[in-house]
């Protein structure tokens, strides 16, 4: 008959959770920090699945593809207040910005897509957008609805 040690348990649930930890490749650890991310800076006005709220938050699932369609549209995602006011470091919201596009589109294939490095987020960062809805109106405002959806 054998007696159970807890500490053997707990010692085989750490060198588990250790290897799980460090086995993960950098890519997968990478989307898990920006998707937390996400949880924690954006989810509260834009919730877990991108949606928003009608009329107030602007449906990311809708708007994401379309501002990355056009130019000025990358910039304009870094400057909002949500994005260039988070306490984000540059990378973290380089990530999150790449995750909500991978992620948030609804399967829309973003051609031509090519990730933000944390470069180009400082640079974006460093100017002011003074009126977010007259931006983005003039970005995609003639774009919104073409596919049925509506955006805010």
């Amino acid at each position: 008959m054998t007696t159970h040690n807890p500490n053997q348990h707990a010692r085989l649930w750490s060198m588990l959770a250790f290897v799980f930890l460090f086995s993960s490749s950098p890519t997968s650890a990478g989307e898990a920090r920006a998707r937390a991310d996400y949880m924690v800076h954006c989810q509260g006005c834009h919730v877990q699945d991108g949606s928003g709220f009608p009329g107030k938050v602007p449906d990311l699932r809708a708007t994401l593809p379309l501002l990355i369609s056009v130019e000025g549209g990358r910039a304009f995602l870094v400057r909002v207040p949500g994005s260039s006011q988070s306490a984000l470091s540059d990378a973290g919201l380089a990530g999150v910005l790449n995750w909500m596009i991978t992620n948030l589109t609804e399967g829309e294939e973003i051609t031509g897509f090519t990730p933000y490095q944390p470069e180009e987020v400082t640079r974006y960062r460093a100017t002011r957008l003074d009126d977010v809805f007259a931006t983005r109106d003039a970005l995609i405002g003639h774009l919104e609805g073409t596919d049925g959806r509506t955006t805010e």
